[in-house]
This record gives structure tokens, sequence and C-alpha cells, in this order.
């Protein structure tokens, strides 16, 4: 058997197979009489019309796509053998020629990943601290959940910062818009991150309006989501009666405050508190942003190839997880994509880059898996057992028992994999790698 290959880009490999002629007849002839045993021929039993009368009825076409399937993989798997390749998926038939017989096979082989010298890798890293405006942001909040609100004396005048209970009554050219009874607000000239105003200067019209007053205005509803399609951009008419009125103090930034907020002594320790929590969550989200800067700059030295069949595992894998959360939220991703005015292929495409960009990622940190010779060891797996399913209070036992699965295993041994991985290329970036007691080497 003849065999000839063609390195093809992409991690890929052209191989063509010349079938010896005298198999091909072999194949062609038994191809024959198994189609003769399915077949109805006129004038012969089953099994029994010659080779001759069934190329004649069904072409000598029908004769070669029978005598290919088993034929076909048969010579395909002697191939890889004799040229000692190693597939990495299932090939992909790219052409057939008769007379002699060719076939033409497109075989994957498994990704390519070189790093160069990744260990001068360096990438900057400033950890982030608190200013004393998100400090001071925190402590407002923190005031603003302990106020102490009183009832107003009778004939005051509502102003900012005071709470009041309102009973609103409004339409948007003759349809209701909001309908609120004994409805409490509080009027606020600057909210909080976590305050929603009615509509956009509502809360002024209420200033100087004291408790029995009614008053009607008009105002515009914006034009954002937090709205009605139908009511957008338009001139809602209210009319609003104040039942009640209350004062609203907050709690001065003092020692007292820290107190009464948790175990701390002064309001300095309150403020170092609040500062070194911020300044931990900034150093997270900053080393997640610098684990993707460190695989970005690694990327644009390293060579990072693989076949197409893992961008179509990689979307097929995308896809079946957006379906899931779909389907959690009561949608389809049928119906989803009927939103966005897509077809299946269409979204595949949009997703390609991403996909291609998981790939390469994931296999870079699997090189770094192998360079810097990372390991999970089985008390490893046990910890991470203990601490999930410890999370789960009364249902650990069951959480622990699901995850005691061997595949559950696998797929933790994993995880714990990439992030050592992660880690590792972390502390390459910044300098502070451990060596490495015997470096494994690039391929050749």
């Amino acid at each position: 058997m003849k065999v000839t290959t063609e390195p093809r880009e992409n991690r890929q490999l052209a191989l063509t197979i010349e079938v010896e002629p005298e198999r091909v007849e072999a194949a062609l002839a038994k191809a024959a009489k198994s189609i003769a045993r399915k077949a109805n021929i006129p004038g012969f039993r089953k099994g029994k019309a010659p080779r001759h009368i069934i190329e004649q009825m069904f072409g000598k076409d029908a004769l070669i796509n029978e005598a290919l399937d088993e034929l076909g993989k048969k010579v395909y798997v002697e191939a890889l053998e004799q040229e000692k390749i190693e597939p990495y998926g299932p090939g992909h038939l790219e052409d057939i020629q008769n007379d002699p017989l060719v076939l033409r096979m497109l075989v994957p082989l498994a990704p390519k990943v070189e790093l160069g010298d990744y260990r001068s890798l360096r990438v900057p890293f400033e950890a982030p601290a608190a200013n004393d405006d998100e400090v001071a942001h925190q402590i407002e909040h923190l005031r603003e959940r302990h106020a102490i609100i009183e009832p107003a004396p009778e004939g005051t005048a509502a102003d900012w910062g005071h709470v009041v209970t309102l009973d609103i009554d409004s339409a948007v050219e003759g349809k209701a818009f909001i309908q609120e009874k004994s409805v409490s607000v509080m009027l606020a000239k600057e909210h909080l991150d976590d305050a929603v105003q009615v509509v956009s200067g509502f809360e002024k019209q209420i200033v100087g309006m004291k408790s029995g007053d009614e008053k009607s205005f008009s105002l515009l509803v914006p034009n954002d989501d937090a709205y009605d399609d139908k009511f957008k951009g338009k001139t809602a008419e209210f009319k609003v009666t104040l039942n009640d009125l209350k004062i609203r103090t907050l709690p001065d930034a003092d020692d007292a405050l820290a107190q009464t907020v948790g175990d701390f002594e002064t309001i300095d320790a309150l403020r170092d508190a609040i500062r070194k929590d911020i300044a931990g969550a900034k150093r997270r989200e900053a080393e997640a942003t610098y684990v993707d800067r460190a695989i970005d700059k690694l990327l644009e030295t390293a060579q990072v190839e693989f076949p197409p069949l893992l961008v179509d595992g990689e979307l097929d894998a995308m896809l079946e997880r957006t379906d899931k959360r779909l389907r959690d939220q009561g949608l389809s991703l049928e119906q989803y994509l009927k939103t966005l005015s897509k077809t299946r292929d269409e979204y595949r495409q949009e997703l390609s880059p991403t996909a291609e960009g998981r790939l390469k990622r994931g296999l870079l940190l699997s090189r770094i898996v192998d360079l810097e010779q990372l390991d999970v060891d089985e008390s490893e797996v046990a910890a991470a057992i203990e601490t999930t399913s410890a999370a789960y209070g009364q249902r650990a036992d069951r959480v622990r028992d699901a995850l005691s699965s061997d595949a559950s295993k696998r797929s933790l041994r994993l995880d714990l994999l990439t992030q050592k991985a992660i880690d590792r290329l972390t502390a390459i970036a910044k300098g502070e790698a451990p060596e490495i007691a015997q470096p494994a080497s690039e391929p050749v």
C-alpha cells in the first residue's frame, strides 16, 4: 500500500493512500455480494445475482461506496500504523479517486505548544490600595444604614434627607403609570448605589410639602430600561398626597458609630478595617486581570497550534452551557437565537473567536503544568472535596458522595491543576517563581 503525507496548517496532516488493485477487486466482489443479499434482483434469488448484474443495476460507484465502509476504515488504520501517525481525533475523507483507488484523508494531530523562554516573562504588578474617597463612601453607607428616623414636629416642611410616606397616582397619556399607597420615599439629593428614584426630579417636587398636603405636577419619563417602552420619553401626570413625614438623622462618623457597627473601639480602627477590605477586594480583582495580562503577553511570543476539531468541540460545549443556562431561566437556545435574529451557525461563527481564545489559554496552561512539573495528589483532591461539601451544611454528606465519584475527582483534579498553573504563571511574571529541580525541555 502506497502512502504519502503532506503537512497542513493548524496541526493537520494530509494522508494519501493508494490501495492495491487486487485488494480493491476483492473488496468490490464482497460489496457486490452484500448488495445482492439486500436487494431484490429480478430473475435471481437474494444473494445469487452475479457481480456484473449488480454493477449494471446500481453502478460501480455504489459498489465502491459499499466497499469503502469496511475497506476505507482498514486501510486508514493500516496507513496510520505504517507511517507511525498518532491522530488526535477521527480523520476526514477529502477526496476519492478510482482506477487506482486513492483515498485522500485529513488527519488531526495533537496540539503543539511552544513557549520558548517563558521563564523570562515579566509583567509589572502594582498592588492597588484603597483611597480616602472609597473609605469615606463606605463610612457614609454605614451612617445611612444606622440612621435614626423620628416623627417630624407638626407643620414641618419636607426637606432633603427626610423620609415621607406618600400616596402616588400617576398616568401617561391616560394609562396608569405609578400607583402606590403609603409608599415610603427618602428625599435624597444624591442617591447611594442601592437607592432607586421614582422618576428623575420627583423628590424635588416633594420638598416643601407638609403632612396632609396634595400636589399635582408633570415629569418626563426617562428613556431607559427601567421603564416600560410605552412610557419611555413621555410626560407623566402626578397627583401626590403626603401622609406622613419623618426626620432622618445620620449618626456622626465617630467612635460610637464604630462600636455600633462592629467590634471596633475607634472610628480610626473602623476606617483601617474598611481600607483593608477594599484593598483586598481590589487586589483580588487586580490579580484576576493580571493573570489575563500575563497569558496575553506570553501568547505574543508563544506558538500555539491546534486542529479545527478542537474549536468545534469547544463551540459545542459553549452552546451546551448556554442552552442549559437558558433552560434554567425557562428559555431554549432556539428561542434566544430568534430574539437575536441569528441562526445557530451564525451564532457559532460569532462565538468562534472566543472558543479559540479559550483553547489557546487552556493549552498554554496545560503546557505550563508539564514544563513546571506540577501535579495534584489524592490528599489535595480529598481536601477540595471536604472544603466544597462543607459549604452545603446539612447536605454536605450527599455532596461529598457526589464529588467522590471517579468522574468528579478527575474534574476536581483538573481544576486544581489549572489553578496551580495560573498561580505558577503569576509567580513567573512577577519574578517570584521557585526554581525547578530538573527543568523540562521544549519539544524539538
